[in-house]
């Protein structure tokens, strides 16, 4: 399986779903990032980092990566593209905001020049103050402003919901997964269960692209 996890814009979340998705999985990372974090938990057998003008190695079948990919798509940005060419599904993270809907939308619009395997995730999502629902994500504003911005002006994709938490800097922190948090701490347990659920969905989702896939 190959995914590809990319926004145009940073500080949507792309790097802990990648992360997260690498540590649950055991998949390997490819990452274009000139500065990433990934040499002091992520084995050597396991990451293939270049640079933007790069390309992506066609990577064997037998093979689960996830590229997790900054910058914007041109002639130049071969990383980018020799990684969307061979990926199975692009992850496009987007929160509620102005400029990440804006850039958001730009970069499924761009994906789709390439291919059109692509799950937008809805991140970064918070309740406002009068809104009232339990563990159903989909339910909160934001999800739903995030998948109608893009409905309206992509057509129909398939979105999830994946909610703000600070386990996403506990993933790098601890240099473990969401599911490994909460497995070696009650607490965690408790306070990620949401995040964790959420989580479960993008995997679902994934597994039923591979097994389409087939």
């Amino acid at each position: 399986m190959k995914l590809a996890v990319y926004s145009g814009k940073g500080g949507d979340g792309k790097t802990p779903i990648a992360t997260n998705i690498a540590l649950d999985r055991e998949y390997a990372i490819g990452t274009n990032e000139h500065f990433h974090v990934f040499d002091s938990f992520i084995p050597e057998e396991r990451l293939l980092a270049l640079t933007g003008d790069e390309s992506f190695p066609l990577i064997p079948d037998d093979i689960d990566i996830v590229f997790d990919l900054a910058g914007s798509i041109s002639a130049r940005s071969l990383s980018i593209n020799s990684a969307l060419e061979q990926s199975d599904l692009v992850i496009v993270p987007i929160s509620n905001e102005v400029k990440a809907l804006v850039a958001g939308i730009g970069t499924i619009r761009e994906v789709m020049s390439i291919t059109k395997k692509i799950l937008v995730v809805a991140t970064k999502l918070e309740k406002g103050r009068k809104e009232v629902f339990t563990h159903d994500w989909t339910q909160s504003e934001e999800f739903k402003n995030v998948r109608d911005s893009v409905v309206n002006a992509v057509g129909q994709l398939p979105v999830l919901p994946l909610k703000y938490s600070k386990v996403f800097n506990a993933i790098f922190e601890r240099e473990m997964s969401i599911k490994q948090l909460m497995a070696c701490d009650p607490l965690a347990k408790y306070n990620y269960r949401d995040v964790s659920d959420q989580f479960e969905e993008i995997y679902k989702y994934i597994d039923g692209v591979k097994t389409n896939a087939k």
